[in-house]
């Protein structure tokens, strides 16, 4: 899988695991190559792609097919240039491919100028993919300003790609200089499950629908070539094999292989990618222990299909990073152990230890990116899945959960000052003896450390896959809760469910006086931007960073999830501040997205708001100490984010397109609404975020 081509200046000498060749810089036949198979013998059904751009170098990836497979490797070429005629070339190497790794292909190609544009396609036969165009980072000494966009959560069963289409038909009309120099994804690139639960694409009114292409095709994920495993509901990838194939599937949409041909993609994963809501190697699909198995041969396969089919750098990068290489093991049972939540146990570690992926790459002298891995070396959730089974009101141990115990259980022997309750309200506290909780683990938390401290870079962007912001659920107003577990949070799978070590990491950046560091993060599917404390708790709470969290590229909405009745009680003194139907009170939605309004003004104003549908009254019953960090918050989003880095100040766009339930084609999704935002350059603990201007339609309770 390890292939590197090296480009001189003067010339195209290539040189690959040892062996060198000369190819000429001109190609007049661009039709043949010796070893051909004939007419149609081969295509590229998965598109082509580059990643990890530097100053000096790319990754080039592509899938070729054999239409009647001999069973033997499969030679193609690859081709780079200058210009998109392809009239002279750069690199033309030949490279080898073979059935394990599912005839995918990575190229690293070295010696390219920085900040330059190049183009890349693949041969095999008579046939030749699509063109691709990629560009090099700025040097590192580049006084460069440079846009990114980021995305995350692609539910193919939950929604078409438009999006993509939409970024893609947008940044072509942008001067060059302002366009988009590649795109950051933050992880659940696939979804590991099919066509069950969740994974069901809802309208406006949050009522299933059927997604059907421009030409009539059902847009489902296949059965599983090796039959997947299956908890209550769910049917989810299990062998390499399935992963594979939702690869496979998922890098068939048109959408998403546009983007990838247009720019260099910089990914990492979340979940999805191995299994939802995991923790090391352990799945999480029910409240009931028994039923989750450890999964180290699961965790294994999906590494190795995320290897194969999203291109990274990793062990070239000189850095902590490092490639893929297989590894047998066993499916063995493990309870949480040692001083840093690292399970000891052999298989584990040895799973976790087939791949590295958390990185960091240059961008000029005023962009660092830090790549995270928020799964692999994380601690379970704060809150056991049969602690909250028991309880109906915890509702379950990772959405809507209590603020107090998650942060007791959380902080493990250190809570109380080292002296932890044995109960905390309700529960039990089975954590007394266990160490504070971790999302990053030990190691890579000390690199972060490091990378951070280090970086020269004016702006460091953290690529942190899941929510920082603390996303509190105000129970004042809702009697049922509050008298019995007081406030609550959206998610403890995210940093609120592990607020010592948020807190541990931004007590570092203030004391080592680390400024302009933004997170840029997904997963909740909603759009939400604000301010993230030293500690949330404290008296006087210092800003130390800012966060901008994209909604979904096509996954249902966290506020369809949540008003679904999936996750919460069905309480009315509940439900009614997420959501109701406004028709009876002069409105027109039947769903109004009142979660919105819970977590910026709290839950009287989102009585206020049910009761009335008058603005006005709403935003007078506004609690202010309600999460007072927030700038901006919509829970029925989905899209993308764009951000402009330039030496003195940051302009981030928050993107929200229509419910991307049709296939629009080439149009691409429409258009919603975005938020716009400008961060300035700041020393920690002085960071400021201004209310964002608004374009479009604004999310309730805002219009």
């Amino acid at each position: 899988m390890r292939r590197r081509a090296f480009i001189k200046s003067a010339g195209c000498f290539v040189a690959s695991a040892g062996v060198t060749s000369l190819a000429g810089c001109t190609n007049n036949d661009l039709s043949f190559k010796p070893g051909g198979a004939g007419e149609a013998a081969f295509s590229f059904p998965q598109g082509v792609a580059s990643a990890d751009p530097r100053a000096d170098s790319v990754l080039l990836w592509t899938r070729v097919e054999a239409h009647e497979p001999a069973g033997g490797p499969v030679r193609l070429w690859a081709e780079v240039s200058l210009s998109d005629s392809f009239q002279s070339l750069v690199l033309d190497k030949e490279l080898e491919v073979d059935a394990r790794s599912d005839h995918t292909v990575r190229l690293l190609v070295e010696g390219l100028e920085p900040a330059t544009t190049y183009y890349y396609r693949f041969r095999a036969g008579q046939e030749v993919s699509r063109l691709g165009r990629t560009r090099t980072a700025p040097a590192p000494d580049a006084n460069t300003p440079l846009r990114l966009a980021w995305v995350s959560c692609q539910d193919y069963s939950a929604g078409f790609y438009g999006a993509y289409r939409r970024l893609v038909n947008d940044d072509e009309k942008r001067p060059e200089a302002e366009q988009v120099a590649f795109v950051l994804h933050l992880g659940d690139f696939i979804y590991e499950t099919r066509a069950e639960g969740f994974q069901t694409a809802v309208d406006e009114h949050l009522k299933p629908v059927e997604l059907v292409d421009e030409i009539g095709r059902r847009r489902e994920v296949p059965p599983f070539p090796g039959g997947g495993g299956r908890r209550p509901g769910t049917k989810f990838a299990q062998t390499v094999d399935d992963y594979r194939h939702l690869y496979r599937t998922v890098l068939s949409d048109p959408d998403l292989q546009e983007a990838r041909a247009r720019w260099p993609f910089v990914c990492v994963w979340d979940d999805h990618e191995f299994s939802n809501d995991a923790w090391q190697t352990q799945a999480n699909y029910t409240n009931d222990k028994s039923t989750d198995e450890p999964s180290q041969r699961r965790k294994v396969a999906a590494n190795q299909a995320w290897f194969e089919y999203v291109p990274a750098v990793l062990s070239d990068l000189g850095d902590a990073a490092r490639d893929f290489v297989f590894t047998e093991v066993e499916d063995a049972p493990y309870d949480q152990a040692g001083p840093d939540n690292y399970v000891t146990e052999a298989n584990n570690q040895a799973a976790l230890d087939t791949i590295r992926i958390y990185r960091t790459l240059r961008f000029g002298r005023h962009l660092q990116l830090v790549l995270s891995d928020v799964r692999s070396y994380r601690s379970d959730h704060a809150l056991p899945e049969e602690t909250s089974a028991s309880n109906p009101l915890l509702f379950n141990a990772r959405v809507a959960v209590p603020l107090e115990i998650v942060a007791a259980l959380d902080a493990g022997k250190t809570a109380n000052g080292g002296m932890p309750p044995e109960r905390v309200g309700a529960v039990d506290n089975p954590r007394r003896s266990s160490p504070a909780g971790t999302i990053l683990g030990s190691a890579q938390k000390q690199w972060w450390k490091q990378t951070m401290k280090q970086s020269t870079a004016t702006w460091k962007l953290w690529a942190n896959p899941i929510p920082l912001l603390r996303l509190r659920l105000d129970a004042s107003d809702v009697p049922l809760v509050s008298n019995l577990v007081g406030d609550l949070l959206i998610s403890a799978d995210a940093w609120d469910g592990y607020p010592s070590e948020r807190r541990e990491l931004m007590s570092y950046l203030l004391a080592e006086g680390i400024g302009n560091v933004v997170s840029l993060s997904g997963d909740h599917h909603g759009h939400f931007a604000g301010i993230i404390y030293d500690d949330f708790d404290a008296a006087a709470p210092a800003p130390v960073l800012a966060e901008f969290t994209t909604a979904g590229v096509a996954s249902n909405s966290l506020f369809s999830a949540v008003a679904g009745g999936s996750v919460v009680p069905d309480q009315e003194a509940i439900r009614r501040v997420i959501t109701y139907d406004s028709r009876p009170l002069g409105g027109k939605p039947a769903n109004v997205p009142n979660l919105n309004t819970l977590l910026r003004y709290g839950s009287r104003a989102a009585n206020v708001a049910a009761n009335t549908h008058d603005l006005a009254q709403v935003e007078a019953a506004r609690k202010m100490d309600v999460n007072p960090h927030l700038r901006f918050v919509d829970t029925h989003a989905r899209g993308y984010g764009v951000i402009a880095v330039e030496e003195t100040e940051v302009k981030a766009t928050l993107v929200t397109i229509e419910p991307p339930i049709v296939d629009r084609g080439e149009e691409g999704a429409r258009l919603r609404g975005s938020a716009d935002f400008t961060l300035k350059a700041s020393a920690a603990g002085k960071v400021a975020l201004d209310e964002p201007m608004l374009d479009g339609v604004k999310p309730f309770p805002l219009a």
